[in-house]
């Protein structure tokens, strides 16, 4: 019967250190389970924020290149506002009054800062430039005109020339020839950048 006692308080024993060990396992099971879900919380957390992060970057590279390609296209207009400006310039000289046209010509030939004796080749496409014109040019300029016998093909306007020098002063030569020095005025003035 002792044997039996024996085996009883064993048994006794180990049931009860298998309590206490279940117990143990079953709360650092539950401390492992607290932990792992305040670390899936806290990785979800860390989630969102990437995500939110993400989607601002996004937004704020997309809105910049919509902001860009806006700004293309604002350019892309300008630009052919000032070149319809230009080109009405050079359709206004080509068909102007003889006067209008002499006085807009004198203006442009005074500041070359020119002088002496010059032969005025009208173009091809020209009409105004005859004797009365180049008295009226010579009187606003101060040359000294002579209307030559010759045209050139293919231009409104006239060239001055005097010995191995031609100074083509046709509207679609001298236009192109100055919109550098004065795109950024006839920006200013259109666009009151």
């Amino acid at each position: 019967m002792q044997s039996s006692k024996i085996v009883e308080k064993i048994l006794k024993e180990a049931e009860e250190q298998a309590k206490r060990i279940l117990a143990k396992a079953e709360e650092e099971a539950k401390a492992i389970l607290v932990d792992a879900e305040k670390e899936k919380n806290f990785i979800i957390d860390a989630a969102h924020k990437e995500a939110e992060e993400v989607y601002r970057k996004e937004k704020e590279k997309r809105i910049g290149l919509e902001v860009i390609e806006l700004r293309k296209k604002v350019l892309a207009a300008k630009r052919e506002i000032v070149d319809a400006v230009f080109k009405k310039v050079i359709d206004i000289l080509k068909t102007e009054s003889a006067d209008k046209y002499i006085g807009h010509m004198a203006n442009f030939i005074k500041v070359l800062d020119l002088n002496g004796k010059y032969e005025v080749i009208p173009g091809g496409k020209e009409n105004r430039v005859n004797e009365e014109f180049i008295k009226k040019l010579g009187k606003e300029t101060g040359l000294d005109l002579t209307l030559s016998k010759e045209k050139l093909a293919g231009y409104s306007g006239f060239t001055l020339k005097r010995e191995k020098v031609e100074i083509n002063l046709a509207p679609e030569v001298i236009i192109p020839e100055i919109k550098d020095e004065i795109e950024d005025n006839i920006k200013a003035l259109l666009f009151e950048e």
